[in-house]
């Protein structure tokens, strides 16, 4: 708001400094043209009167010399003549500015982004001139976040199509096998059916994920925020996901530094933060053995970190592990299949950003560490808040 007030300020300013400098050249012009005009009469005056007492009575020498209405007229046109010679003159460098301004709006307008609008450096039209330039660099930023944002919609259809397609062609090839082969043994037959049931259950996993990810992204989840003790919430989800964590030979540690911490959030949006994190823990930790779970509580805030000791993320791969659909290299040569769609971890993103707090990734030889950062009071007017304050920085 205060970028937006001293805008108009300055805007106000330009206008005013304009004013001031025409005042000021207007000004200049009429003493100059006085000046010269009352040169020229009394000069042309004095020579016509000498003429004519030396006898030179032509008519045009009486009408200069006896001040005639003509030659009134004569020097009040070429007074005005004068003054508009002069106020050009001094207006030449504004009118230069001018053009320039009309010129690159007028490529501006028909397309082309790369102008370069330069103009006085003390001039009037200094503000306007890097007011265009932003606009400019506004337009490009728009252009090319439409841009990602077309290519965000191939890549959307590109992965749902590979992700779906993996389980539904097993599935299809198992139902043709059991409905062609009618002499297979119940064991195979079951083999089969279990096969295709799992494969069938993935399918139905994707396709979740992807409706949960794109209510999230397009704000079609209305948070039901209430009270809740997050300590409980992450010891339960732990709990349920110990078939897991046994499965894949792992152990865990949770530690926290409160028995119960109430906090406001939506219960079911944070299960869904905490289950991902925990199991992509799982999925790329099976090297390490263990996963720890740390929940600190501060004055105003709780920190949830989840370590696993598997994969090491490379450094290059860590500011784009919360990009959707974005897998790490690890998951795409996993023996044992895709990833997963690449959503998990833009899930995780976008709930923490619901509920105004932070999500951070570090990956070293000492451990994977996910970092969660909550309120403990949900701020519900604060997104509004930020909205407003990033509309007036655009205006």
């Amino acid at each position: 708001m205060d970028e937006k007030k001293d805008n108009r300020g300055t805007e106000h300013n330009s206008g005013r400094g304009y004013m001031l400098r025409l005042l000021s050249n207007i000004v200049i012009a009429t003493v100059v043209t006085l000046i010269l005009e009352v040169f020229l009469v009394t000069n042309v005056t004095s020579i016509s009167g000498y003429l004519y007492q030396t006898g030179n009575d032509s008519l045009a020498v009486q009408r200069f010399a006896f001040g005639s209405t003509v030659s009134v007229l004569l020097f009040v046109f070429l007074g005005i003549l004068i003054f508009a010679v002069i106020l050009l003159l001094l207006q030449r460098r504004t009118a230069r500015d001018i053009e320039s301004i009309r010129r690159a709006v007028e490529q501006i307008s028909d397309g082309d982004l790369t102008t370069k609008l330069e103009v006085s450096e003390d001039s009037e039209f200094t503000n306007i001139a890097a007011n265009i330039g932003r606009m400019e660099n506004d337009i490009r930023a728009l252009i090319e976040k439409e841009r990602t944002a077309e290519q965000s919609k191939t890549d959307l259809i590109t992965n749902v199509a590979h992700d779906l397609r993996t389980p539904l062609t097993s599935i299809l090839g198992y139902l043709d096998l059991l409905r062609k082969k009618k002499n297979l043994s119940p064991e195979m037959r079951q083999k089969y059916v279990d096969i295709a049931y799992q494969k069938s259950q993935r399918l139905q996993k994707l396709i979740e994920e992807l409706f949960g990810f794109t209510k999230l992204s397009y704000g079609h989840v209305n948070l039901n925020i209430k009270e809740l003790d997050i300590v409980e919430l992450v010891a339960q989800l732990l709990e349920e996901s110990y078939p897991n964590f046994a499965k894949n030979g792992l152990s865990y540690e949770f530690i926290s530094s409160k028995d119960h911490q109430t906090i406001e959030a939506d219960a079911d949006l944070l299960a869904r933060l905490f289950d991902n994190l925990i199991n992509n823990a799982i999925k790329y930790g099976k090297e390490g053995k263990r996963v720890n779970v740390r929940l600190r509580t501060d004055q105003d805030s709780v920190t949830v970190k989840i370590v696993n000791y598997g994969y090491v993320i490379p450094e290059k791969e860590l500011p784009l592990i919360f990009d959707r659909f974005y897998r790490t290299d690890h998951s795409r040569t996993n023996a044992n299949g895709p990833g997963g769609t690449g959503l998990g971890l833009a899930i995780v993103k976008n709930i923490t950003d619901m509920h105004h707090g932070t999500v951070s990734v570090a990956s070293d030889l000492s451990g994977t560490v996910f970092t969660v950062k909550l309120p403990i009071h949900y701020e519900e007017e604060k997104e509004k808040e930020d909205s407003l304050e990033q509309d007036g920085k655009r205006k």
